[in-house]
């Protein structure tokens, strides 16, 4: 599996929205399975983009000329810092804060357009992860790939990118800032200096744990929401057939109703002219025999 296959293969799957990506991810890798497995592997691990984290995808699909200017003034703002450049830090943070705040309020503008409008925490994201992506060269690197998985937060002048990219090699990856030794015996120093990457490795290795977990945890639900949805899609088909069936039930009724009252009447009218043939009947064999008398008197 080459990595450029399984970067083409993300970013074509964090191009749609959430609602889309696990079933589209699931029927790719399924599609991919016969032909190269590892890379079919590949795709079924690709993890669904937080909200935040798609809409900086968008942004890069949709509004890369605004986003290429604010992290070339990201770039502009890291120079100013590693020369130490007072006025011009000052003049491009101004400048920052109003491009953070015009892109996000942009971003909230196309998720609409997108048909998937987020509300104000998740644009609070978006601005983090852009200010991360100015702070960071990899972190920019990072945002204008359109494959994010999370959003990005800068602590200082360190923004952590470990599990931040889909698509395997070829992301970028956390950048290390070298420990700073204490004063004191060189040996001391590289004791020290051991111990805090050996604590900062250990932090980093938490928090990868943990956004795992919380991915995997924002995976299932949005699974359980996927088929959540569908069944209230079988509910309400159902509830439209139980209205029809009953509203045919009613009309079956009404019928009834009317059939009932036509026996009803017809049953009142045979009675009636059962009467009348028996009193026809009596009558007729009253005549018969006051003929038959008169016969004989007449004989």
């Amino acid at each position: 599996m080459g990595g450029d296959a399984l970067i083409d293969e993300a970013a074509a799957l964090y191009a749609l929205r959430p609602e889309e990506f696990t079933a589209a991810r699931n029927r790719r890798a399924r599609e991919l399975r016969d032909d190269d497995r590892e890379l079919a592997d590949a795709v079924t691990a690709l993890h669904r983009p937080a909200p935040a984290a798609w809409l900086v995808n968008q942004l890069v699909r949709h509004r890369g000329d605004e986003l290429d200017e604010l992290l070339g003034l990201g770039a502009e703002l890291r120079a100013a810092q590693a020369e130490l450049d007072a006025p011009a830090l000052a003049r491009l943070a101004k400048q920052r804060r109003a491009l953070v705040a015009a892109l996000a309020r942009e971003a909230g503008s196309l998720a609409e357009q997108l048909g998937a409008p987020v509300r104000q925490p998740v644009l609070d994201e978006v601005a983090q992860t852009l200010n991360a992506g100015m702070v960071d060269a990899s972190a920019a690197d990072a945002v204008s790939s359109g494959r994010l998985v999370r959003s990005l937060e800068a602590v200082g002048l360190e923004v952590d990118l470990g599990g931040a990219v889909a698509g395997g090699p070829g992301s970028p990856t956390p950048a290390k800032r070298p420990a700073r030794p204490k004063a004191g015996r060189r040996g001391d120093a590289d004791d020290d200096a051991a111990g805090r990457e050996r604590e900062e490795q250990a932090r980093r290795e938490r928090a990868e744990h943990e956004r795992a977990a919380a991915a995997a945890a924002e995976e299932r639900s949005a699974e359980a929401s996927a088929a959540l949805d569908e069944l209230e899609r079988e509910l309400a088909a159902l509830t439209e057939r139980i209205a029809a069936d009953a509203a045919r039930r009613d009309e079956l009724d009404a019928e009834l109703r009317e059939v009932e009252d036509r026996l009803d009447e017809h049953g009142r009218e045979q009675r009636r002219l059962g009467r009348e043939r028996d009193r026809a009947a009596r009558f007729a064999e009253t005549a018969r025999d006051e003929a038959t008398a008169a016969r004989r008197a007449l004989d």
